[in-house]
């Protein structure tokens, strides 16, 4: 947390819930909320559902749907919760619901990209499952790399896919047209979690890591980030293990492996 003022704004793509072996996932909902309340205290938060955070009621917002425990948390000044589209000083943050249709995610992206068209400024697009692009890709990969297509923010920032930085041809960042798509990857085993720094000023990300090689999970599950997230220090860093994009000014943050592209372009780890 005393890290939080360095930055302009946290997102967290995805998959809040199942960190929590023993509670079901509404009670865990309780205790990430508190959390990212306390987070956001200190520095706007943006975070869009993924396909673990299924919990409790499903109710009306917005011209479409949202599990409640969103709505309830985006009560909060400091948050851009799931479903909405919010102009900040210098940046358009767009955050897609995982439980949802395309028509109903057209809401929120046709939104933002009136406010792009109309102001200029750079958007960013927080949705759970990554582009793929190539021979094979469908379903929900076929959807994000449609929906990138179809919108074409300045950034897509996506979780979901702990080991798609390390696939080959995949990389953390990549330049899809005019999109730069960000996907940090997780390493269950690592002592750290892997983020993203993005400068807001140069628009240089940074792939912060403890491997830039594949570390294979053998089988486990994903409600064992628990155990990485045991050995974590604070609040701060629990939160990263799902938090996939930082927008800073300056500020990079001293990482066991730190990866910079100073244009962003394709460049890939792992094989």
């Amino acid at each position: 947390m005393e890290e939080a003022s360095n930055f302009d704004l946290v997102c967290i793509a995805g998959d809040l819930l199942d960190m929590f072996r023993s509670e079901t996932r509404i009670e865990q909902s309780g205790e990430i909320a508190r959390l990212i309340r306390k987070l956001a205290d200190l520095v706007p938060v943006a975070i869009c559902s993924g396909n673990h955070d299924n919990a409790g009621r499903i109710v009306s917002h917005d011209r479409a749907s949202v599990y409640e425990w969103f709505i309830e948390l985006g009560t909060h000044r400091n948050v851009i919760t799931d479903g909405s589209t919010r102009k900040l000083e210098n940046l358009i943050v767009t955050t897609v619901p995982y439980h949802r249709s395309r028509q109903e995610k057209s809401i929120w992206l046709d939104r933002g990209s009136t406010i792009r068209r109309q102001t200029g400024m750079p958007w960013i697009i927080l949705h759970h499952v990554p582009a793929k692009s190539g021979t094979g890709v469908s379903g929900e990969e076929l959807e994000a790399s449609e929906l990138l297509a179809a919108y074409r923010p300045d950034y897509f920032v996506s979780g979901h896919n702990h080991a798609f930085p390390y696939e080959s041809g995949q990389s953390w960042n990549q330049k899809l047209g005019q999109v730069s798509l960000l996907v940090p990857g997780q390493l269950l085993e690592a002592p750290i979690p892997n983020y993203i720094t993005l400068d807001s000023e140069s628009g240089d990300p940074s792939w912060h890591t403890a491997s830039e090689t594949w570390i294979p999970e053998d089988g486990l599950s994903d409600h064992l980030v628990l155990k990485l997230a045991k050995r974590l220090i604070n609040c701060t860093q629990l939160l990263l293990v799902e938090v996939y994009c930082h927008y800073s000014r300056s500020h990079k943050p001293d990482a066991h492996q730190h990866f910079k592209s100073k244009s962003p372009s394709l460049r890939q780890f792992g094989t």
